[in-house]
């Protein structure tokens, strides 16, 4: 109980609220998928609906909220997500998330420990002292991730080879989008900017710089879309797609805190 009241001595009490509610909504979800949708015949599934999807999402909420408010620890419960939501990403078929939460992700954690461990603040061993980019350098960034994102998504589109076919999403999903835009490569570009944007700002993240924020909400945004189109195109996976959509819902409202949290920290840090 002590831990308890530690850990949370210095949270609002609007940070306490919405991490519970997302909890509750989360593990209200994989209990009604899971005792619906499980085949208990199938032990993998039996593993990935009661185990694998709730401790993903539980430890993906927990690791972007801790981040929101600058804390060290967020890096030890991100080491958790990114194993879990990778073999998640890969069981979806999105093979290019599963690479970049196991071959990126789950490295920079380690990095990000080394690098905050060198900037916390004066006499804290838990908060990150906060930075922020100036208004040229934003835009810079921003111009430099769409650029990126375009030349990306023309390879994962043209090129063939192991590595751009294993970076995007299943083709249903890809004739899906066409279907109803007309557009073909819209598929490649989202595959592409999420990619690029989670690196990018896992990258200003590690070097705690507060427009993070702006990439990672461009990130949630693109990927509550991308999980919503795979429960409609395989209704069959929602008893672990319904809550990992419910995850990044919350990650897209705690990204939208964390900038503003973030600014005001680079202000007063400055």
């Amino acid at each position: 109980m002590q831990k308890t009241r530690e850990f949370f001595k210095d949270w609002k009490t609007f940070e306490k609220a919405w991490l519970f509610v997302f909890l509750i909504i989360i593990v209200a979800t994989t209990v009604y998928f899971s005792a619906t949708d499980t085949d208990y015949s199938n032990l993998e599934n039996v593993v990935l609906n009661w185990a694998i999807s709730p401790i993903s999402a539980i430890s993906g909420i927990f690791c972007v909220v801790l981040a929101a408010k600058g804390k060290f620890s967020n890096w030890i419960w991100g080491i958790a997500n990114s194993i879990l939501y990778g073999y998640l990403a890969y069981r979806s078929g999105y093979y290019g998330d599963m690479i970049i939460n196991i071959f990126f992700f789950l490295p920079t954690q380690f990095i990000g420990i080394v690098a905050w461990k060198k900037m916390l603040q004066k006499g804290s061993k838990t908060d990150v002292k906060m930075r922020q980019l100036t208004k040229l350098q934003s835009a810079l960034l921003l111009v430099a991730a769409l650029v990126l994102t375009i030349v990306f998504g023309l390879a994962l589109d043209g090129v063939d080879s192991f590595f751009t076919n294993s970076m995007q999403r299943s083709q249903s999903i890809y004739s899906y989008f066409t279907d109803i835009t007309g557009f073909p490569l819209l598929g490649p570009i989202l595959d592409s900017s999420t990619e690029v944007l989670q690196v990018l700002a896992q990258i200003f993240m590690i070097m705690a710089f507060a427009e993070q924020w702006l990439l990672w909400i461009l990130t949630n945004v693109i990927t509550i879309g991308m999980w919503a189109v795979v429960v409609i195109a395989d209704p069959s996976s929602a008893s672990w797609s319904v809550p990992t959509l419910v995850m990044w819902i919350a990650y897209l409202i705690n990204s939208v805190y964390g900038y503003v949290n973030w600014k005001r920290g680079a202000k007063r840090d400055a």
